[in-house]
């Protein structure tokens, strides 16, 4: 193996072709800059320099081995900056844009994951509607947002697709229509229903859903936590209209069932939001890649 130091003397004497130039260049003594040439040549068996009282000038060897030593040392300076790139990235920031839901069910583990990797790294989290969170990824006010995907806003965001969600009526299990296992189109309009906030993406979604269906639900309760409006399903307040993996505990608990929308499925799918005019940095791909394995086991319970 060829030591660095040498290889980079050998570097300088090979650009100057003087030993005081390239001793002043590495800070070394022209006697160290003699020494170490020595070395080398001692190393790699043949003369590298042909040397007189006045001047330097490559040997044939030498002539062949510049490039080479230029090449090596070229590597070796990419490799350090790609190194410090990483180390700046492990100490950086990460700014995260999520809907609620996002939030309290999915953000938790993706952070314990993350910052395995960047334990010194400061995520920044802010709380967004999807067609709020597309627009802060395209003004770079966040990295990446993790939500239901927005409708199209600007080629400078690009969609990336995790997993499909389905929503559903959640009831109680002594509800008629839980314990027949079976809805009443026509008992539709007279039930309670207890919804997302309205103007929300999910209950634009749900409204829109009905609005097909020919079918008018009246919102009983609107609420913006789907914590509390499991609790509200539960005491037999209302139904619920909501993604099924949000209640996926109290499903198999027993304390809730859930009865799907009718014979047309209400889906959409989760992903990240991710600038369209630029490839991801390091953490913000690491992030990407935690974020699809939780997500998918999270909704699709794989």
């Amino acid at each position: 193996m060829i030591e660095t130091q040498l290889l980079r003397m050998f570097s300088a004497l090979a650009r100057h072709l003087n030993m005081t130039k390239a001793a002043g260049e590495l800070g070394l003594t022209t006697s160290g800059v003699s020494h170490a040439l020595k070395k080398l040549e001692a190393d790699l068996a043949c003369r590298l320099f042909e040397r007189n009282a006045h001047s330097l000038s490559l040997t044939e060897a030498g002539l062949q081995f510049a490039p080479e030593a230029e090449a090596i040392l070229r590597q070796m300076r990419q490799a350090r900056k790609r190194m410090e790139s990483l180390s700046e990235t492990s100490k950086g920031q990460l700014r995260i844009g999520v809907t609620a839901t996002a939030c309290h069910y999915l953000l938790p583990p993706i952070l314990r994951e993350f910052l395995e990797s960047f334990p010194d790294f400061a995520v920044r989290i802010e709380t967004l509607t999807p067609r709020a969170a597309a627009e802060a990824v395209r003004s770079q006010r966040v990295n990446l947002a993790l939500c239901p995907q927005p409708t199209p806003s600007s080629a400078a965001v690009k969609f990336v697709p995790i997993a499909p969600e389905t929503l559903a009526f959640l009831l109680n299990p002594l509800h008629p229509w839980a314990l027949r296992r079976k809805t009443q189109r026509s008992e539709m309009a007279g039930q309670r229903f207890i919804l997302p906030e309205r103007g929300s993406g999910t209950f634009a979604l749900i409204a829109e859903y009905f609005r097909v269906e020919k079918i008018r639900i009246h919102p009983f309760i609107e609420l913006s936590s789907e914590e509390a409006s499991k609790q509200f399903v539960r005491m037999g307040i209302g139904i619920g209209i909501f993604p099924t993996w949000i209640a996926r505990d109290e499903l198999k608990l027993g304390t809730l069932t859930t009865l799907p929308l009718g014979r047309r499925r209400l889906s959409r799918m989760w992903g990240i939001v991710a600038p369209g005019d630029r490839p991801l940095n390091f953490a913000e791909n690491v992030f990407l890649g935690v974020s699809r394995g939780v997500v998918k086991d999270t909704i699709l319970g794989a």
